[in-house]
């Protein structure tokens, strides 16, 4: 939506100005899963990479790895879920070689912070929360 109403700005449709909306200071990885699976894909591999990459070159900042479920279970096998698929992601990171002491990980299950967001993810958060 805000790429359409930016173009319709650029075209000169639309006479009202819009400011940019505001970059995170934390650089934000995500991995999505299949329903009801905590396992990574091939093409994970490169995100998590990016996201070891990333913490490496600042070995200072907290990693943060937050799973989410849909609401497809019981609100306690979500959260089991969504603590798996953390855990999958940590030990890829620890596998590229992220220290393990620098990583947090936490199982959400169903809630949501964005509702507008995909639910079966695990974010990856290097820096500053």
């Amino acid at each position: 939506m805000r790429k359409l109403f930016a173009g319709l700005v650029l075209l000169g449709v639309c006479s009202c100005t819009t400011t940019p909306a505001p970059r995170s200071a934390t650089p934000s990885m995500v991995v999505f899963f299949a329903e009801k699976s905590a396992a990574l894909e091939p093409a994970d591999a490169d995100i998590i990479a990016h996201a070891a990459s990333l913490a490496k070159a600042s070995p200072e900042a907290p990693v943060v790895v937050r799973g989410w479920t849909d609401s497809g279970g019981s609100p306690q096998a979500d959260i089991l879920l969504s603590q798996q698929r953390a855990q999958r992601v940590a030990d890829a990171l620890v596998a590229d070689g992220v220290l393990v002491s620098r990583i947090s990980r936490q199982g959400r299950g169903q809630t949501h912070d964005d509702p507008g967001v995909e639910s079966r993810r695990v974010e990856i958060r290097v820096g500053n929360q």
